[in-house]
């Protein structure tokens, strides 16, 4: 199946790299600029606002306040946030066991394969699972050019 290169899910080892300087964030933030400036697509499943959101509620140098802006500036980026169904459900449960993985990562390799979409993460033990199908890059492998 070929991989729209237009539209990319992002899981929330990426997203935090937006909000928390860490190893690769530069990568992360031009993945991020290039959606905003509307040359690609960034999808991932509804999910990811919480995920998001317990990472920079476990970051200590973060305080609240900071926590809700970098949270409302999250929401305002208007990333394609999919909402689970039962065929997508489905697809998260079948793939947790195919892939061995958590629900919580199926669902970013789920949503990649009902969108025939690549993920883009950081996690390299879910990007190890993931790339047996030919579905995820690493961030510090993905090629922005």
């Amino acid at each position: 199946m070929e991989r729209d290169s237009q539209t990319i899910v992002v899981d929330a080892s990426v997203v935090i790299k937006w909000f928390i300087p860490e190893a690769d964030s530069e990568k992360a933030v031009k993945l991020r600029d290039r959606h905003i400036e509307g040359s690609l697509t960034l999808i991932a499943p509804d999910l990811l606002i919480y995920e998001v959101a317990n990472a920079l509620s476990y970051h200590p140098d973060l305080s609240v306040d900071e926590i809700k802006e970098d949270l409302e500036a999250l929401l305002m980026l208007d990333l394609d946030l999919i909402q689970p169904s039962g065929e997508f459900v489905s697809s998260i449960a079948e793939d947790a066991r195919k892939y061995a993985v958590s629900v919580y990562d199926s669902s970013y390799i789920a949503l990649a394969e009902a969108t025939s979409s690549s993920l883009i993460t950081a996690d390299r033990k879910l990007c190890e699972k993931a790339k047996k199908a030919g579905l995820a890059l690493t961030l510090d492998e993905y090629d922005d050019g």
